[in-house]
């Protein structure tokens, strides 16, 4: 595999801030994990935050401001939900709070006086910022789940190895083509580790771990390689949005694997 040492290569995916945004996202729903579901949706308030400010700065948006409050309209609505909702149709909430603010997202658009400059990019970015949000709300609603807790510490553990991976392996070229299959091997020992600690089904703890370490690692792998990566605030929403993209897979897990 060969990997570029220009400005726009690999060598330039991650920085600290990136890496300690990640592992402080991780550790704050860990905690919620332990704690109780309303720990674990202020954690992903903090963390929507942080990727609300950040992302449209990572993407290069048109508008990086308005699309930020679109962002956090996207945090605040889903928070409410997870905080409100009844576990049995959360997800109908979800649904219907997403649906609102991408409403927003081309209400947005409307509203421009720049000859809407980059429209598609705007709209695009917006609605992938939106869709992380969504995944990462369902934290919550794992939470509401037999084992949810212990999915949600494999899942979030997961990423935060793989950040680590990510990071420690791209700084030397001949480690970088490592960093994947690494951290899919230790997101699935981590899920077997607490599966087989916990009595908790060990195959959905597993698998969990091994799609949040994959998850997340094809974010920062899509996002990642950008121009605008230097950013330090770009890159707290690549820490952020590599925890939050993983919140809907121990809830499918469980659902899919525990009748």
């Amino acid at each position: 595999m060969r990997h570029d040492t220009d400005d726009h290569g690999p060598d330039r995916l991650l920085t600290p801030y990136a890496v300690i945004c990640g592992i402080i996202a991780a550790g704050l729903l860990i905690l919620g994990a332990f704690v109780d579901e309303q720990v674990v949706s202020a954690a992903f308030v903090l963390a929507g935050l942080v990727l609300a400010w950040g992302w449209p700065v990572l993407l290069g948006l048109p508008r990086p401001s308005t699309s930020a409050l679109v962002l956090v309209a996207g945090v605040v609505a889903m928070a409410v939900v997870d905080l409100w909702s009844d576990p049995d149709d959360g997800m109908r909430w979800l649904t219907a709070a997403l649906a609102i603010v991408l409403v927003l997202a081309f209400l947005h658009e409307l509203v421009r006086t720049d000859g809407r400059e980059h429209l598609v990019l705007s709209i695009a970015g917006a609605a992938f910022g939106l869709g992380i949000l969504a995944s990462g709300a369902f934290f919550r609603q794992a939470m509401a789940r037999e084992h949810g807790d212990l999915a949600i510490v494999a899942a979030v553990g997961a990423t935060a190895l793989g950040l680590l991976v990510d990071y420690l392996c791209h700084r030397s070229r001949r480690l970088a083509e490592w960093a994947l299959p690494t951290a899919l091997l230790l997101g699935a020992v981590l899920g077997l580790i607490i599966g087989l600690a916990s009595g908790a089904p060990w195959n959905v703890l597993l698998v969990t771990g091994l799609v949040s370490a994959g998850l997340s690692h094809a974010l920062r792998r899509v996002v990642g390689v950008l121009p605008t990566t230097a950013d330090p605030a770009a890159q707290l929403a690549i820490g952020s949005s590599g925890t939050l993209v993983a919140g809907l897979v121990p809830y499918v897990a469980l659902w899919a694997l525990v009748r």
